[in-house]
């Protein structure tokens, strides 16, 4: 019986030896392109931190930049109103 069975499957085995082996490299294939999914992900989520960081910088930087023209121009028309004054 065991070894009617064994034969059976060496039988299986070789008549159906292409269709084991494209399904072996496809689940292969299959969990590759899954841990490269997981690697772009987290590297898609490391970019967009970075991004928030630089946006946040910028704006912030950019904050300060209008408050200094602000007070530039409010300091530039005082000194336009005094010579106006002066007159």
């Amino acid at each position: 019986m065991l070894s009617k069975t064994i034969e059976t499957l060496k039988y299986l085995l070789l008549e159906y030896c292409f269709y084991f082996c494209s399904i072996v490299v496809l689940l292969a294939l299959l969990i590759y392109n899954h841990n490269e999914t997981l690697a772009l992900e987290k590297e898609l989520i490391r970019i967009e931190k970075e991004l928030h960081m630089n946006q946040a910088i910028f704006e912030r930087r950019q904050k300060a930049y209008d408050e200094k023209a602000k007070q530039q121009r409010e300091k530039l028309e005082r000194m336009i109103k005094e010579i106006k004054s002066e007159k």
